[in-house]
């Protein structure tokens, strides 16, 4: 029996928390049995859209300096599993019973082989031919649209060139969710790596994998879905994130309040190397001229590749989710306001529904 998350009910055997917070990339803090405890990050992805405050989670014991680490996060109602090691586990479990569509006529499996500088997560072996296999799990997803990656993976790009250069190479992306239709390069994150993927698509194996739960969340079949490289250009629009540390008065006695403010640009040129370009220190008095933001920190940036969408359709999204305006001179953009939040907009939900929207809802 295949897991239904329309029960909403998940095995005893994973205790149930909430996050509270993620401290860094290893430890966060959760809420199990109404006590706050530190518990460990087994992902060094972002997992920004999954580990929002109030997210539920099911823990795994460990030992170790932490009692628990995080094992799934719980999406629309979805278990996803975050552990990337324990993934790799499940996925060589599923090799050796040759459960894994296409890949079950081989005489042996080697984890972590080496080959030149690179080291792969399986070869497979058969009568006539080796394969390598390098293994990435996908847990960035947008109704029935999953990406890869979450965060740049300057790694993920030199694996692929080295599958390539094997001449017997296959990358696999892990889809950690059933319901997810097909799968893409996460572009609006990593173009470095959707044009690796692109330029060495016919010199190795592409392929995408769902797993199917069942009720005790074990993994017990595979499906296939089609792997969609579009060709696209990196040009668009831009989010940034804010921070204005304190509250500042200016000599009106006008009052820039203490908080978060979100910036919508866009390009003309190359997106990501006009966020680079505005990142640069004193880069932000490009943008924000007027002396009253001088002192406001750059704590994100939101890339949105595309030809088509508007600041105005960006600006009315924002406008049904709360903030204030606030106005500024600009010669420089068509952009002139900013949009104010007295708590962090990327760590509230409805943020990241329209981002994911932004990015991915043309694959719906």
């Amino acid at each position: 029996m295949f897991f239904n998350p329309a029960m909403n009910k998940f095995p005893g055997i994973f205790p149930k928390a909430k996050l509270v917070k993620r401290i860094n990339r290893f430890v966060a803090e959760v809420i199990l049995d109404d006590k706050k405890i530190n518990v460990y990050v087994p992902n060094t992805g972002r997992l920004s859209e999954l580990a929002l405050p109030g997210a539920e989670l099911l823990l795994s014991p460990i030992n170790a300096k932490y009692k628990y680490k995080i094992l799934y996060i719980i999406n629309r109602s979805f278990p996803v599993m975050i552990d990337s090691t324990y993934s790799n586990r499940l996925f060589h479990e599923l090799l050796k019973k040759k459960k894994v569509p296409s890949l079950d006529r081989y005489s042996s499996i080697k984890t972590e082989p080496v080959y030149g500088s690179h080291r792969f997560d399986f070869l497979i072996t058969s009568e006539d031919k080796q394969s390598y296999i390098e293994l990435k799990s996908c847990t960035l997803f947008y109704n029935t649209t999953g990406a890869f990656p979450d965060a740049v993976s300057t790694r993920a790009s030199e694996h692929v060139k080295a599958l390539a250069e094997s001449g017997k190479g296959k990358l696999i992306f892990f889809v950690l969710r059933s319901d997810i239709e097909r799968f893409l390069p996460n572009y609006h994150t990593d173009f470095t790596f959707y044009e690796t993927l692109k330029y060495y698509k016919n010199m190795i194996d592409i392929r995408a994998f769902t797993v199917q739960y069942d009720d005790e969340l074990n993994i017990q079949s595979l499906k296939e879905i089609p792997v969609i490289i579009p060709e696209v250009i990196p040009y668009g629009i831009f989010f940034l994130i804010l921070f204005n540390p304190a509250d500042i008065i200016n000599d009106d006695g006008e009052i820039l309040e203490q908080g978060y403010y979100i910036y919508c640009g866009n390009s003309a040129g190359n997106i990501f190397k006009s966020i680079a370009s505005i990142k640069k220190k004193n880069g932000i008095r490009s943008i924000l001229p007027d002396t009253r933001f001088s002192g406001m920190k750059i704590i994100s940036d939101l890339p949105i590749v595309s030809t088509s969408i508007t600041l105005d359709e960006i600006n009315n999204k924002l406008e049904n989710h709360g903030g204030s305006d606030i106005l500024f001179e600009n010669n420089n953009s068509s952009c002139n306001r900013l949009k104010y939040y007295r708590t962090n907009p990327a760590e509230q939900s409805w943020f990241w529904d329209i981002i994911l929207e932004l990015r991915f809802g043309e694959y719906m």
